[in-house]
């Protein structure tokens, strides 16, 4: 079968390294490079080589076992998986003390961690809650705002706490994070008696990247020329590239941003429902800066943390610092609305970033269904109610397994997983 794959984001390199061993496939990628949010920079920081990542930074290894096997079966060395902390703080700027300083270690007897109070009891609240909304499959469509509005909490420092996060996360207003579905948000918070960790790769999100293409030799890959439409032809498809290139392919996959598809398939007929669901996915742009000085930290150094979320006017913007990984003062930092700018700037990046209100979470889920002999398929952020790593590759599983359910690749990968 001939696969033509749009979107060179880890969806799409994964979908392309599951099938490079059953189908003939052409991924067409509109920029220059291959990995979407997953971009890495290296520098020079206290008389050695570091590798930044400026757009997806770690993944909780623990709870991604499809991203930890692919990573493996793809080449990436045990030895570049570093667990760290993922401690935070969110404060805001001159006030004291905190909102939230979560623990960095178990014995974490330095820093002023926040073990009570109303902060401390809305947070424990909210995690358990999340865990019981995923085990019963609570409705992605009661938002923030109904939830705090139910809780009736006894304070807006309190209300801000919560909404800083995914306001952060998806760069948008602490406003408008109230109107996110609160299942999706949840998902990402972490039990605040809990010693948060994650893992970051030591040769950036890209070295991943580069081992799915590595790993892909017979996948025809087309940079710098995205999907410019999409045309039905008898049994199957042509895809016209930038160029202008006709390509004949027997299946789609779109691993694309909602709005760049929606303009693939624009004069397509039979798509008006996917049209509907691709228009009702919202961005934000949000832009990171790496950079030497403590630009976006607190001022106790205590508490500073891997994760450092300032709320102000309304939004609330997050600085990570790599001390706790790397050992070295550099940081990433949102900057889009906040005052002024990191002195020591190395090197920035602009990603968009996804809102998953309830109304994009219903049409995420109608993209992401996939029915016998379909041959039309979306995968990627614009399938996962929650955009993370371990989402948009089990979204790439599960159309590899539609298009190759025997494919040797999927296969193995599905041994791994059943095998723990």
């Amino acid at each position: 079968m001939r696969v033509g794959i749009a979107g060179g984001g880890i969806a799409g390199l994964t979908l392309a390294w599951l099938l490079d061993e059953s189908h003939e496939v052409l991924l067409l990628e509109e920029r220059t490079r291959l990995g979407g949010n997953a971009e890495s920079v290296q520098t020079m920081a206290d008389g050695g080589t570091h590798v930044i990542d400026l757009g997806v930074r770690e993944t909780p290894v623990e709870v991604s076992p499809v991203w930890r096997h692919i990573a493996a079966s793809a080449g990436v060395p045990a030895g570049d998986l570093v667990a760290t902390t993922a401690s935070r703080v969110v404060f805001r700027k001159h006030e004291h003390p905190a909102l939230w300083v979560s623990a960095a270690e178990p014995a974490d007897v330095a820093r002023p961690v926040t073990t009570g109070g109303a902060a401390y009891r809305a947070m424990v609240r909210f995690a358990e809650e999340s865990a019981r909304w995923e085990t019963e499959g609570m409705s992605w469509d009661v938002t923030l705002d109904d939830l705090l509005h139910a809780w009736s909490l006894p304070s807006p420092s309190v209300e801000h706490l919560l909404c800083a996060l995914p306001a952060s996360l998806h760069g948008c207003t602490l406003d408008e994070a109230r109107t996110l579905s609160a299942r999706a948000v949840g998902a990402t918070f972490t039990p605040p008696d809990t010693v948060p960790r994650t893992t970051y790769l030591r040769s950036g999100s890209a070295s991943l990247v580069h081992a799915l293409a590595a790993g892909s030799p017979s996948v025809k890959l087309r940079l710098g020329t995205g999907l410019r439409a999409v045309r039905q032809v008898a049994e199957g498809f042509e895809l016209v590239d930038g160029a202008g290139a006709v390509h004949p392919v027997d299946a789609v996959a779109l691993a694309l941003p909602a709005d760049h598809a929606l303009a693939a398939l624009s004069g397509l007929a039979g798509t008006g429902a996917w049209q509907a669901a691709l228009n009702a996915v919202a961005y934000r742009q949000v832009t990171y800066v790496l950079h030497r000085d403590p630009y976006g930290m607190p001022e106790d150094r205590r508490v500073w943390s891997a994760g450092n979320t300032t709320v102000e006017a309304g939004r609330s913007e997050t600085t990570t610092w790599y001390g706790p990984s790397l050992g070295v003062d550099l940081f990433v930092s949102q900057v889009d609305h906040r005052a002024g700018w990191p002195r020591a700037e190395l090197a920035r990046s602009s990603f968009r970033a996804t809102l998953p209100t309830p109304r994009a979470c219903r049409a995420r889920q109608r993209l992401g269904a996939i029915e016998e002999g379909q041959r039309l398929l979306f995968l990627g952020h614009c399938t996962t109610p929650v955009e993370t790593q371990e989402a948009a590759m089990a979204s790439a599983l599960a159309v590899a397994h539609h298009l190759a359910p025997r494919g040797p690749r999927l296969r193995r990968l599905r041994n791994y997983l059943e095998g723990g």
